[in-house]
């Protein structure tokens, strides 16, 4: 094994884009480069690795082979890594100062935010963030309006905005963890949604995101079961302990204890189970400055730890 490294964390970028996009000419737009300069650096990439990371379909795009799958992960997290040490180096260079905003969605905000702001603290001391929580259409009026740069949310409510993914989650649900007699559904393996579909459906009171959750249902074939609202993901978690239903969420809970003292626990959905990407929208016509790029590594970094 030699120490000589031969490829290029730019050759990582092109062959990461082209994969996520499914092809090499709006890779080669996106990263502002020829079609020509981004496929012959693959090409390289591939040679150099000694393994086939794309296959070409003529007219059709790329798609992955097996191996290719397998280093797309590496060369993700080696990206993150060269992101995370150029704003580590940044911060020594003279920091970032001044205010960002960034918002929220409500039901991503509990799981998100803290640990945004003390790794922020952590890496950007001058860095100040002005967040907002907000549902979905609200919180992409602000980013249309310029008083958030970015907003973290689902790509299904992105409206059409710049998406930038940090990580793709699949849907389960949550039930109250009471007696395993008195309900054992989901104790034994995944569940199929018609299996939960006889008690009431606790909901965020978010209109985009409900009627998300409602297409799943239909999607299942299952009737849309009898629904209750409330505002903050606290409340849902609250009502499910409660034993006033179920509720749905792509966010991983690392807490089963609610507010008021009840609990939850999380069940996995039956194939096919639905998945959604979490990532960050930008307005379409802003490029990200230093701040936003610094507040996407951090958002990189706490998903990429797990959370949710």
């Amino acid at each position: 094994m030699t120490e000589r490294l031969d490829f290029s964390l730019t050759q990582l970028r092109y062959f990461v884009e082209s994969a996520e996009l499914g092809n090499i000419s709006e890779a080669a737009e996106k990263l502002r480069a020829s079609q020509s300069t981004v496929s012959s650096a693959i090409i390289r990439l591939e040679r150099q690795l000694g393994v086939q990371l794309l296959l070409r379909h003529h007219a059709r795009g790329v798609s992955l082979t097996p191996n290719g799958r397998h280093l797309l992960l590496g060369a993700r997290a080696l990206l993150g890594q060269a992101r995370d040490l150029q704003e580590q180096g940044d911060a020594l260079a003279g920091g970032l100062e001044g205010r960002i905003g960034v918002g929220f969605l409500t039901a991503l905000a509990p799981f998100l935010l803290p640990p945004v702001h003390r790794i922020t603290a952590q890496r950007h001391a001058g860095l100040r963030l002005g967040t907002r929580e907000e549902r979905a259409d609200p919180l992409l009026a602000l980013l249309r309006e310029g008083q958030c740069e970015l907003a973290v949310t689902y790509d299904f409510l992105s409206g059409g905005c710049r998406f930038v993914p940090l990580a793709e989650l699949r849907l389960q649900a949550l039930l109250p963890d009471g007696d395993p007699e008195d309900d054992p559904v989901g104790r034994a393996g995944p569940v199929p949604l018609a299996r939960l579909a006889d008690r009431p459906f606790v909901a965020p009171d978010d209109p985009p995101l409900l009627l998300h959750f409602e297409k799943s249902f239909a999607e299942a074939g299952v009737p849309p079961p009898p629904v209750i609202t409330a505002a903050g993901p606290e409340t849902v978690r609250g009502l499910v302990a409660a034993g006033c239903g179920f509720t749905l969420a792509y966010q991983r809970t690392h807490r089963a204890a609610t507010l008021e003292g009840g609990r939850i626990r999380a069940v996995e959905l039956a194939e096919p189970a639905p998945t959604a990407r979490l990532g960050v929208a930008t307005a379409p016509s802003l490029a990200l400055g230093r701040r936003g790029r610094a507040v996407l590594n951090v958002l990189r970094s706490v998903v990429s730890a797990g959370r949710p």
